[in-house]
């Protein structure tokens, strides 16, 4: 019932408003570095779902974020999509944080599939 009620506070509300808009953005900058591999984006507030070109592009994103410290797993309905959960009470450091560990992850994951084979 905590949890509930706390989720449902006015400044946690407005926080989550805050930090699915500001990751949101920060996302679609990446995605616009790594357009042929990173396609779509997935979302209802700070839940996403990041899409990938390549037909298990989201393990091979999901072992990248992992090395650097992110933990994130891949839809078994769909392993182009990544499930993206950061959580409600988030800070702006720490989205800095979190799309910096992203774009590095992802940059890897990118470099990797060019050597996978479908």
């Amino acid at each position: 019932m905590k949890v509930l009620e706390i989720s449902q506070r006015p400044e946690v509300v407005k926080n989550v408003e805050y930090v699915a808009r500001y990751l949101r953005s920060g996302l679609e900058r990446i995605q616009q570095q790594y357009p042929d591999f990173f396609v779509g984006i997935r979302q209802l507030g700070v839940v996403m779902g990041l899409e990938f070109n390549h037909p298990e592009g989201a393990k091979y994103v999901m072992s990248s974020l992992y090395k650097h410290g992110v933990w994130a797993i891949y839809s078994m309905l769909d392993t182009r999509v990544l499930q993206f959960k950061p959580g409600l009470l988030c800070d702006k450091a720490y989205c800095d944080e979190l799309l910096e560990k992203c774009e590095a992850g992802i940059k890897e994951a990118a470099q990797l599939v060019k050597f996978a084979r479908y």
